[in-house]
């Protein structure tokens, strides 16, 4: 059987957070006005490591998740 603290496990890559820096993002430059047109990445993207949620599930729990979906 699975022990309770090992579902809580943080993301070791967000921090626990379920979002990451974008890495495509370049650095920010301040303008006065907002420029008009298509808005550019968001600067968080989800985390592919935990896929959002922040916390890392075992290789048990992950089987059997993917046993109960499929």
């Amino acid at each position: 059987m699975t022990e309770r603290y090992v579902l809580d496990k943080k993301c070791p890559k967000c921090f626990g957070l379920g979002k990451t820096v974008n890495p495509t993002r370049k650095r920010l430059n301040v303008v006065d006005k907002k420029l008009p047109g298509k808005q550019d990445d968001p600067p968080l993207i989800v985390c592919k490591e935990c896929n959002g949620t922040g916390m890392l599930l075992p290789t048990e729990v992950k089987e059997l998740l993917e046993y109960i979906l499929s």
